[in-house]
């Protein structure tokens, strides 16, 4: 990553909670106008993403986690849409891609996985960029790897945050997830479907929660399994409307995906791509899945923020450019 201007050396240690200790950050570089802002050590692995100024997420990596994730995720009003490690599901993280059952092995539910069955997605690189459209692209290359050292899948997520517009803050991943393995399924046991999984958001918390879809359809359990092209969150946080929303491309195999939708004591929507079917990939088949995330503050004055137009903005732009 290329970094210009003046270097300020700042020096910080976090207490970093894991299953085999604690593990210290090492100090942060900063430069002046670079997009993002890392620390790193022989264990995790921080990329802070700044555009005009702000920094608007933190992107999370390393052997210490089970699995990558972003958290916070931030308004242009500095609401924070994301929530980490929650007291009552400690393995929520945020913004992040997880399975509960891919061969077997739970990629989701970290510490509380069954035994012999925790899974980690394990960060081969994590590479930054600037466009010249005025983004910054993240791109990140995992393996999927079994409690047994046995290689699943090797994945890539390539997020790219497009510079705030008002109040509104949008990024888009384009997740490629390729079998290393002769047979390679997601949801292999048909007597105990997990249907949240693919991109998830533990959001909040938000205050007078509303769960929404482009279905027109209200309340998060009448949300939950409903195919829709987009799911959505609005609330309040500090005293300020919040919206935050999974937006569903049409080239995903499963389009218009099957949401899963909690809204009993927590706050989560998850992408679902194979809600209720097996998904089955032979050695060298590779799944991609493309998603907009919707994270947004107050709307300009006596308008609201039309989550239809977004998602048709979006195509259209896919369509003109298919490798964006």
């Amino acid at each position: 990553m290329k970094q210009r201007g003046r270097y300020l050396l700042v020096t910080f240690w976090i207490l970093w909670p894991a299953p085999v200790g604690i593990f210290l950050l090492s100090p942060v570089l900063w430069a002046g106008d670079s997009p993002c802002l890392e620390a790193a050590s022989a264990y995790t692995k921080l990329t802070k993403i700044l555009l005009q100024g702000r920094e608007i997420a933190i992107h999370h990596s390393g052997q210490a986690l089970d699995k990558p994730f972003i958290h916070p995720l931030c308004t242009p009003d500095r609401r924070c849409v994301t929530y980490d490690a929650p007291a009552d599901h400690l393995h929520h993280r945020g913004l992040c891609v997880g399975w509960p059952d891919v061969s077997g092995t739970d990629f989701w539910a970290e510490v509380n996985a069954p035994p012999g069955r925790r899974g980690k997605i394990v960060p081969e690189s994590i590479t930054t960029r600037n466009l010249d459209n005025g983004s910054v692209e993240l791109r990140e290359k995992d393996l999927w790897r079994t409690e047994q050292e046995t290689e699943l899948l090797q994945s890539e997520q390539i997020w790219t945050f497009w510079p705030p517009e008002g109040n509104l803050q949008i990024l888009d991943l384009d997740l490629r997830l390729t079998a290393l393995e002769p047979e390679v399924i997601f949801g292999s046991d048909p007597n105990a479907p997990r249907e949240y999984h693919g991109l998830t958001l533990r959001a909040g918390p938000f205050a007078e929660p509303k769960y929404f879809n482009s279905e027109g359809i209200e309340g998060g359990q009448n949300c939950k399994g409903r195919p829709a092209k987009w799911c959505a969150l609005s609330g309040t946080q500090a005293g300020g409307p919040v919206l935050a929303a999974l937006l569903d491309h049409p080239s995903n195999s499963t389009h218009p995906t099957r949401f899963y939708v909690q809204d009993q004591g927590m706050q989560f929507i998850s992408s679902s791509p194979n809600f209720g079917k097996p998904k089955i990939l032979k050695q060298g088949e590779t799944w991609r899945l493309r998603y907009r995330i919707v994270a947004a503050g107050a709307p300009p004055e006596g308008k609201s923020w039309n989550l239809d137009e977004l998602w048709n903005q979006w195509v259209a732009a896919t369509n003109a450019d298919p490798a964006r």
